[in-house]
């Protein structure tokens, strides 16, 4: 218990705040756009401002994270998020927002790459997926407080107000990380030049692209969507109003759970029975190509189960960072997992960028609905994809990654 308290659950919650500032932009969007005038696209460059200082960060803090530790790291981060956080709620314009928004994301950069970290310090390896799929189930509890109680609280509390709330609840839990996390041996002895030679050998090892390329990318598209553009789709294409659609992203949000938690449990299990991790992942892969094909084709029956199944199994494949990590030496954990993670947030960060002024362009241009513009976009994600999970599936050395 007392590991629990000391080496997972400060680092969990850092993940938690992670998710929940992430998808925070999907429910506040209305009144960003009623207070100050802002438009689809504009709000969306300032939502991926997160992502694009989370991108810049990755490789310079698993370097720092290998060489100093998750205690060191983690809580001056959060301090940058809590800054940020309260210049996003003094905002008036896109710039002030958008700086806002990027060091929010700055300090979130490694919250879950702290964890991995420590992860990988205190849990014996062999059950590094299933503790690692319980540590980002925390991610989900913070994706779906983004959702509907956010909604609650901005009945009697304005946008502003729940940014600096959060604000606070940051410093809390940095100091929370400080005061309770163990320290770490290594304390920064290594050399710099080593540190940074490591990260180049991560990069030159073919395995790592054959591996992670194609989970990576796929995480990338679905952080797209399930901090920001799933609720767009349910606007858009099923017509929900804002409280069902509130409704609608609380009940998706909830899949991460299950689909972080039993990625890792069925790893753990069908790993006892000799079955390679790595032909696990390839069929979550595979799952989650499937789903786009309903959203492909504008199927809204029943949205919120089909998004609800998109969130659980595009979840599924963030078990390649344990596995990949585990096919490396320890002491390159944090550089492993932070530029697995660079592919996911640069990924993240284009595509979400890129969606407002694509369907913006093919409504103004082509004359298509938004509704077949959303269509085209999910098409396109989906044919990528598609060709870069089947590199994944060509690479037996990718198939048996343990």
């Amino acid at each position: 218990m007392k590991l629990v308290l000391t080496a997972f659950l400060p680092f969990a919650l850092g993940y938690f705040l992670s998710f929940l500032f992430r998808s925070l932009n999907a429910v506040v969007a209305p009144a960003l756009r009623s207070e100050l005038g802002l438009d689809d696209a504009a709000i969306g460059i300032v939502t991926s401002m997160y992502l694009a200082a989370f991108t810049l960060a990755q490789l310079p803090a698993g370097v720092a994270l290998d060489r100093f530790g998750p205690r060191r790291v983690a809580p001056i981060m959060l301090l940058a998020t809590a800054l940020g956080a309260v210049i996003f709620a003094l905002g008036q314009d896109v710039v002030t927002l958008s700086i806002g928004r990027a060091l929010i994301g700055l300090g979130l950069s490694v919250a879950l790459m702290c964890g991995f970290k420590a992860n990988v310090l205190y849990w014996p390896m062999a059950r590094l997926p299933l503790v690692n799929a319980v540590m980002m189930t925390f991610g989900g509890l913070g994706a779906a407080m983004a959702t509907r109680p956010v909604q609650w609280l901005l009945v009697d509390f304005d946008w502003r107000q729940v940014f600096l709330g959060l604000g606070a609840i940051t410093v809390a839990v940095a100091l929370y990380q400080l005061l309770a996390a163990p320290r770490y041996e290594r304390g920064g002895k290594g050399r710099l030049a080593d540190e940074l030679s490591g990260l180049m050998g991560v990069l030159r090892t073919p395995l790592f692209w054959k591996a992670g390329l194609a989970p990576t990318f796929s995480l990338g598209v679905w952080v797209c969507f399930t901090s920001f553009w799933a609720a767009g789709w349910l606007r858009d294409v099923a017509h929900l109003d804002e409280p069902s659609v509130g409704v609608a992203l609380f009940a998706i949000s909830i899949a991460i759970v299950p689909g972080y938690f039993f990625s890792g449990m069925i790893v753990d299990l069908l790993q006892r029975r000799g079955i390679r991790g790595g032909r696990v992942l390839l069929v979550y892969g595979l799952l989650f190509l499937a789903i786009h094909v309903p959203i492909a084709l504008n199927v809204t029956a029943a949205p919120k189960l089909l998004w609800f199944a998109y969130v659980m199994f595009g979840g599924m494949s963030v078990v390649c960072y344990a596995l990949v990590t585990r096919a490396f030496a320890p002491e390159l954990a944090g550089r492993v997992n932070t530029t697995l993670n660079l592919i996911c947030m640069l990924i993240a960060f284009l595509v979400q960028a890129a969606i407002g002024p694509a369907l913006a362009w093919m409504e103004a241009s082509h004359g298509l609905s938004r509704a077949g513009a959303h269509q085209v976009v999910t098409v396109v994600l989906l044919a990528v994809q598609t060709v870069i999970w089947l590199w994944f599936a060509s690479s037996r050395e990718a198939r048996d990654l343990p």
